[in-house]
């Protein structure tokens, strides 16, 4: 006589068990790299937004500190340097555009309001710019001194030199 031997392997109740569990493991590791990518995502436009407004501070601090002069004209501030270059800032509600002769940078940062502030104090060299930004959905509210060249302003004023 023949000996029947058994085969061994699973059954059919043992399979659709790991299909199920496989199935709860592929759509939980779905969700979670999905929600890791929504997060990242979010990250990047959160730091675009602060390196746009850090580069826009940095720049008009740089140039008003460079600067000699100054004329703000509706909505252009126009810096004048010592060697007769000009940069001018034009603010808009959603951008502010730099200029000067060799480029033009724009910074993508919405404006709530902008205004030129004259200090109260009798010294009539200085002003102040102030800038309200919307930057992560909080208001920022800067101001940037205006200082006129104390000799400038007196040779303006009394002499009339140009």
């Amino acid at each position: 006589m023949k000996k029947i031997k058994s085969l061994k392997s699973f059954t059919i109740l043992e399979a659709l068990i790991s299909l199920m569990l496989m199935s709860i493991i592929i759509a939980v590791s779905y969700a979670l790299f999905n929600l890791i990518g929504k997060q990242l995502s979010l990250f990047n436009k959160e730091h675009a937004q602060v390196l746009e407004y850090n580069l826009f501070n940095s720049a008009i601090i740089r140039d008003i500190e460079n600067a000699n002069d100054y004329n703000m004209i509706n909505d252009e501030l126009i810096l004048k340097k010592y060697d007769e270059t000009q940069i001018s800032y034009i603010i808009r509600n959603h951008y502010i555009l730099r200029q000067n002769d060799i480029k033009t940078d724009t910074f993508t940062l919405q404006t709530i309001n902008y205004k030129l502030i004259n200090n109260t104090t009798p010294n009539i060299l200085q002003k102040a710019l102030q800038i309200k930004l919307n930057v992560l959905q909080d208001t920022i509210t800067t101001h940037y001194a205006l200082n006129k060249d104390n000799s400038e302003v007196i040779n303006l004023k009394y002499f009339n030199e140009d």
